[in-house]
Parts: C-alpha cells; structure tokens; sequence
C-alpha cells in the first residue's frame, strides 16, 4: 500500500536506527497490489440499538453542586 519512494524512505530511517527486522516486516508486508474501495459502507450507530438503552446508573450531587456516578 505505501508507494516505493515512502517505503523504501522509511526503510532506509529504520535502517540507520538499526532495525533491520522491522526493515524485513515492511517489506513483506507491503502489497503494492492494493487498491482501497471506493464506496465505502457507511455504519450508523442508533442510542436505541445495543447496551446504550440497557445500561442505567445512579449518581448523586455534592454539597458544590457537582454529579458523580456513585459506586457500587
């Protein structure tokens, strides 16, 4: 995924640092193959879905005037 020119820039700083393995990693791990998607799925979250409608709590007000959650 990282074009040439950066790959082989950040192998030659993790070189100097001494980190050959890292160096190796990079290297076999980058696909030059990749191409991201171009639409991608958007996710939307509802407060009615999952624990958010399922969870509660109690909390309790200072003599400042401040909420805390109280312990259990």
């Amino acid at each position: 995924m990282l074009s040439e020119k950066v790959l082989i820039e950040i192998c030659e700083i993790l070189k100097t640092e001494g980190r050959d393995d890292l160096v190796a990693i990079l290297v076999d791990d980058n696909d030059v193959d990749y191409v991201p998607p171009k639409n991608r799925k958007q996710e939307f979250y509802s407060d009615e879905e999952g624990s958010a409608t399922d969870e509660s709590y109690d909390f309790e007000v200072d003599e400042n005037g401040f909420h805390s959650i109280k312990s259990e």
